[in-house]
């Protein structure tokens, strides 16, 4: 099994919960971000957390992160 490639991000605040994706602030572009797309290691669980966000290195790059 091949090991996914990770892209993390610091500092990201959590501006909404939509219950399936959250509305993350990473530096100062707003991205929805599905909930199956967080990796193990990211430190938002709702509505308010800032923290550590890890995706992978593909889906950062097809939402304009990377």
């Amino acid at each position: 099994m091949d090991a996914v490639e990770k892209a993390i991000f610091r500092s990201v605040q959590v501006l909404r919960d939509a219950g399936t994706a959250f509305l993350c602030l990473v530096g100062t572009q707003q991205v929805w971000v599905p909930v199956t797309e967080i990796l193990y290691g990211s430190e938002l669980a709702q509505s308010g957390d800032r923290g550590k966000l890890v995706v992978s290195q593909w889906f950062a790059e097809n939402i304009g992160l990377r």
